[in-house]
């Protein structure tokens, strides 16, 4: 039943992404439907449907998104920043504050990643018991990882229904997925624990600066 029901749905979620081209007729939105405009693709753990020819690009010319349709039936939009190698799953229904979305995100990821040598202290001391404090899924909603890719990478190592976990088990998935310390820098912020870092502070002076 189940390899039945797969080409079935496969159908739907292309037909639902077709769906979107507004300033398109009925007709052509159902041969796009079936058509090789809508390719399968999977980016940071989510597996999806992209339609190639339904395209925006940013006012500034750096950024183009991508209406897209998640395996799970999630309309998004899939947004490619010149230069980096990976894209950001925005949830925004117009694209252009996909584009804002995505643009927060790249910052504040990139100011966490000027202070990855203090994630990296805060894995090694969570592993090694040095430091203990809990991760809500609630901090990865407040991190700048995208909600869609946090959702598929709990679902694909079984923790899908998970809102809490130990610092120390954070520290063992960031061993799988490098993208988990973006999660466990928000817990520890939560948890005032980088004010009791001296690099750390440094990190939460700069962030108020």
């Amino acid at each position: 039943m189940k390899f039945r029901s797969e080409p079935l749905k496969t159908a739907r979620l292309r037909t639902t992404l077709a769906q979107e081209r507004q300033m398109t007729s009925l007709l052509d939105r159902e041969i796009i439907g079936g058509s090789h405009q809508i390719v399968p693709h999977r980016e940071n753990w989510v597996p999806m449907w992209v339609d190639t020819g339904h395209v925006v690009r940013s006012d500034c010319g750096t950024m183009f998104a991508e209406r897209s349709i998640t395996r799970g039936g999630r309309l998004i939009w899939l947004v490619t920043t010149e230069g980096k190698s990976h894209a950001y799953h925005a949830t925004a229904q117009d694209p252009f504050a996909a584009f804002e979305q995505a643009t927060e995100a790249r910052d504040r990821r990139r100011f966490v990643r000027g202070q990855w040598d203090v994630v990296k202290r805060l894995q090694r001391d969570l592993m090694l018991g040095r430091r203990r404090f809990d991760v809500l899924i609630d901090d990865a909603a407040a991190s700048p990882l995208c909600a869609v890719g946090i959702q598929y990478f709990m679902s694909r190592i079984g923790m899908g229904r998970v809102r809490r976990v130990s610092g120390r088990v954070a520290a063992l998935m960031m061993m799988i997925e490098p993208q988990v310390g973006f999660v466990i820098y928000e817990a520890a912020r939560r948890h005032g624990v980088l004010s009791e870092m001296p690099e750390g502070r440094d990190a939460v002076t700069s962030a108020m600066a």
